[in-house]
């Protein structure tokens, strides 16, 4: 256990104070963390259930379960499957048909929802601390004892087309899809998020209670609250739970790749450009990659507002502002528990596509100019991208901008707990906001220009929809001339 925690152990008292059926095994001993701030308590049960919950004040108490599964779990008779038992939550169940889980939500009155995520499967409701109880009910019963009906499943074989449909129309969805699908092309991260057709058309009752049965564990499980006594949420339990250990999805393996879809009906060709970057468990690499998304930075060609919209970032005065013929530009990262994509992607009318690609990349790599490159860069460099390493006042207010976008974040409570649940399921403690301004504080333009040019070490992902025959014929010249391996 982390140094930021101190460890209790207790035996707990008779759990019959609440109808609520999280299955806590709160009749043996448990043992309860405590942050050094005591603000975040972390209960493990025997069956290895984690309950962690924050003192907040407020009116409302939000309430949370958070599943160590997702796409990058999954295989080949799997692919999609969290992504149906999303759409399946709070329907039937051992103690709750349809219907009835529908009035209950109606009646919370507050905010309740499920999602599905490449590492995550998580349910939440904010609710008056009154409602506590129902509400830990509602999420014990689709998460524990779910109902997978043929009616269900036939409703989702039917709706989900429609999803899909509507997800490959808009190249802002489909094309993040389509970037990991390349970039991890040997599973894991590059499963698919969404069920494939083939795997809903092929899915029946028994092989999603099965995929239920082997991720939906104790110990693969979080329960998190925010502004509610600890020791309630953990006395709200009713039953245990034998635990059932699964078999973790493997390492994600980045290969990198090219990908280009002609459609010559789309009024703007897209461009993606992508690398390898760090995972969670890097935390300074991470902070970095963090502040350099901020430093670059970027948007749309028309934006309303001043310096909190970034509209003094990178990719706004370097590119936006002098490239009328650039619709968007904007920095990415996505970042997973054991690595991360980081890019930029952008946009432009026919005929630019390749001028695009070389814009983009002028800018990786002049960010990554500094003194602290991992390796000599090509000698193919443009000429003045040597002078062009992020400045100290650039940094200071890319710092700024990450410190307020966290700190504002964090003023809601659904997002403090998802920020809670989240951590304590991927790390086992909670890293107060504190500690990350402390770390953003820490990085420096050396340290941006490092982690940039670790970026182009890694070969790239570049993708492209739209008019992409000038980005399909000349981006080997254009990556050669930045040093990019494709």
């Amino acid at each position: 256990m982390s140094a930021r925690f101190k460890s209790t152990t207790t035996t707990s008292a008779s759990a019959g104070q609440a109808e609520a059926s999280i299955p806590l095994n709160s009749k043996t001993q448990r043992r309860t963390d405590i942050s050094a701030d005591g603000q975040t308590y972390i209960t493990t049960l025997p069956n290895g259930l984690r309950v962690a919950s924050e003192r907040s004040p407020g009116h409302f108490t939000a309430v949370g379960v958070y599943v160590d599964a997702g796409s990058r779990y999954e295989n080949s008779l799997t692919s999609g499957y969290a992504h149906l038992l999303d759409r399946l939550a709070f329907r039937n169940s051992e103690r709750f048909t349809t219907a009835e889980s529908l009035a209950m939500i109606e009646k919370l009155g507050g905010s309740v929802m499920s999602s599905s995520s490449r590492e995550c499967i998580m349910y939440q409701a904010a609710v008056f601390p009154h409602d506590v109880p129902t509400a830990l009910k509602l999420l014990a019963d689709t998460t524990l004892r779910p109902k997978f009906l043929p009616e269900d499943v036939q409703e989702l074989q039917a709706a989900v087309p429609w999803e899909l449909q509507d997800v490959e129309s808009k190249p802002e969805m489909f094309l993040p899809e389509k970037l990991h699908e390349i970039a991890f092309q040997t599973g894991t991260l590059g499963n698919p998020l969404l069920c494939p057709i083939q795997q809903l058309n092929a899915a029946t009752p028994e092989s999603l209670a099965k995929y239920h049965r082997a991720w939906y564990s104790p110990e693969r499980m979080v329960v998190a609250a925010v502004g509610m006594d600890h020791e309630e949420l953990v006395r709200l339990n009713s039953s245990t739970t034998s635990s059932r250990v699964a078999i973790p999805g493997g390492k994600a393996v980045y290969t990198g790749g090219t990908w280009f879809e002609s459609k010559p009906d789309m009024e703007f060709t897209q461009v993606y450009l992508g690398f390898k970057s760090a995972g969670i468990a890097d935390e300074h690499r991470l902070y970095a990659y963090a502040t350099l998304q901020m430093l670059l930075g970027g948007g749309g060609s028309f934006s309303a507002g001043g310096p909190g919209k970034g509209m003094y970032s990178r990719l706004y005065t370097r590119v936006l502002n002098q490239h009328a013929w650039i619709e968007s530009c904007v920095a990415f990262h996505h970042c997973y528990t054991d690595t991360g994509l980081f890019g930029i992607s952008a946009s432009c009318g026919p005929q630019n596509e390749h001028a695009l690609f070389d814009v983009i990349a002028t800018e990786l790599e002049a960010v990554a100019s500094g003194k602290s490159r991992v390796s000599p860069r090509s000698s193919l460099r443009r000429p003045f991208a040597s002078q062009e390493g992020p400045s100290s006042l650039e940094v200071r207010r890319a710092k700024n901008q990450l410190k307020s976008n966290l700190l504002m974040n964090l003023e809601s409570r659904m997002v403090q707990l998802e920020d809670l649940g989240r951590q304590i399921q991927i790390s086992g403690y909670k890293i107060p906001a504190e500690t990350m301004v402390s770390h953003i504080e820490a990085i420096t333009a050396n340290d941006i220009a490092k982690v940039a040019g670790e970026l182009l070490e890694s070969p790239a992902t570049l993708l492209a929809q739209g008019h992409v025959d000038g980005i399909k014929k000349f981006h080997p010249q254009v990556a050669q001339h930045h040093g990019i391996k494709v």
